[in-house]
């Protein structure tokens, strides 16, 4: 029975002093075993590492590679919200850094990987296209490299769909001003996306609805000068016929 107690105490012992060792560690030290585990794809853990560096870090050197290297595990872990919010800290301290382009593209990829169909919120959409429009304009070449301006081409379409879906609904329950606002941001901030030519006529006849029938004609005509759309040109040119005819 003695020598059971005498074995466990030891035991007891050695856990106390294994425990003692890790809080004891630096910064260096779990920064080191981060980069293991990130490299050994252990992202999870990778993470808790460079989160514990990142506390004990007496350099802003080391400060500035945690916080990199925690977001970059957050990010190929998948888990998208933790990497925005550690990007966005590594951005707000390091903006002018020669990483910050990395970090920058990636929380824009980040809020493009969370990207929603359009008839749900489309908040991840809008910082997603924010987000590229900085690294574009900061970073033109890299920008080019990782086929951003394309990105940023989808992102536009889709913001412009979201306010057409959103106006559609407004026009079938007879909503024809809070239509009209969707359509003329429309028309005002995205001309050159695929929803345009639709939008402007549906605003034409949501015009012509609200009897602005001289508006109407304007907005077609105007329409005809910048995007012919071979699928709506006999409804343009129907609507227009019936319109000049009606105004003599």
């Amino acid at each position: 029975m003695k020598k059971v107690l005498v074995s466990f105490i030891i035991t007891l012992l050695l856990f106390a002093c294994a425990g003692k060792k890790e809080i004891n560690k630096d910064a260096a030290t779990y920064f080191k075993e981060g980069l293991t585990y990130f490299q050994n794809k252990k992202y999870e853990k990778a993470a808790a590492a460079f989160e514990e560096a990142l506390k004990k870090a007496d350099t802003p050197e080391l400060a500035a590679k945690a916080q990199l290297f925690l977001a970059d595990s957050y990010y190929l872990d998948e888990k998208y919200d933790d990497a925005i919010a550690a990007y966005k800290s590594y951005l707000e301290l390091y903006e002018n850094q020669p990483d910050a382009k990395r970090a920058l593209l990636r929380l824009g990829l980040s809020y493009y990987a969370m990207l929603q169909p359009i008839d749900r919120d489309q908040s991840y959409t809008r910082e997603a296209y924010n987000t590229f429009l900085k690294l574009n304009a900061k970073y033109p070449e890299f920008s080019k490299k990782y086929n951003i301006p394309a990105k940023l081409r989808k992102l536009k379409n889709m913001l412009a769909e979201k306010d057409f879906y959103v106006a559609k609904f407004y026009v079938r329950i007879g909503e024809d001003k809070a239509a009209i606002v969707r359509l003329e941001k429309i028309l005002k901030e995205y001309k050159d996306t695929k929803v345009y030519p639709e939008a402007a006529l549906l605003y034409a006849k949501v015009l012509i609805n609200i009897k602005k029938p001289d508006k109407a004609v304007s907005v077609l005509s105007q329409l005809l000068k910048e995007r012919k759309d071979p699928r709506l040109l006999p409804e343009i040119n129907k609507i227009l016929k019936d319109l000049k005819k009606h105004l003599g």
